[in-house]
C-alpha cells in the first residue's frame, strides 16, 4: 500500500498537478515561485538533478524576501538546525560563492559564524539551515530545497 502512495504522489509531482496556489502539489508556494523541501537525503549533485527532474533548480535565495521565506519554513516545519542543500557553491574559484543557474554572488550577510571555513578544504557546496548559510562538502547526504518558477 505504502508503495503504492508513493508512485501515486510522484506521478502527481512529474505531472505538475497544480494546487489553487498555482504551485505542484507538496510545493510552497514563497516570493520567488515555488518551493519544495525534501524529505530525504542526497549529494549537492543528487539533489540537483533531482530538482532538474521536476522542471526546478536548487533553490537560490538571491534577496531578502527568499532568504526569509526559506528560513521561515525550515523552522515552521519543525527542522531547526537541520541543513538543506541550496544551488550556491565556491567550486570553480575557492572562496567566490556563487548561485549556480546564475552566476551571481551569494549574499554576504547571511553566513553562520565563522563560515564560510572550507570544510577541511573540502567545503565547496552551500547549506541552508533557519539561522543561515554554511558550507559543507557536496558529496556529504542533506536534506534539500528545490524551485522552480
Amino acid at each position: 500500500m505504502t508503495s503504492c502512495v508513493m508512485s501515486i504522489l510522484t506521478i502527481l509531482l512529474v505531472c505538475g498537478v497544480s494546487a489553487a496556489n498555482g504551485c505542484s502539489l507538496g510545493w510552497l508556494t514563497g516570493p520567488s515561485g515555488c518551493y519544495f523541501l525534501s524529505r530525504f537525503t542526497a549529494t549537492w549533485g543528487e539533489a540537483s538533478s533531482v530538482c532538474q527532474g521536476f522542471g526546478g533548480k536548487l533553490a537560490e535565495p538571491m534577496d531578502e524576501d527568499s532568504y526569509t521565506f526559506l528560513t521561515g519554513s525550515i523552522h515552521d516545519r519543525g527542522q531547526a538546525g537541520v541543513q538543506f542543500s541550496v544551488g550556491g557553491s565556491d567550486m570553480f574559484v575557492e572562496g567566490v560563492w556563487e548561485w549556480s543557474s546564475s552566476g551571481a554572488k551569494v549574499m554576504n550577510n547571511h553566513w553562520l559564524p565563522g563560515e564560510p571555513n572550507d570544510d577541511n578544504n573540502n567545503g565547496d557546496c552551500l547549506t541552508l539551515h533557519d539561522n543561515g548559510f554554511n558550507d559543507l562538502e557536496c558529496h556529504s547526504l542533506h536534506y534539500f530545497i528545490c524551485e522552480k518558477e
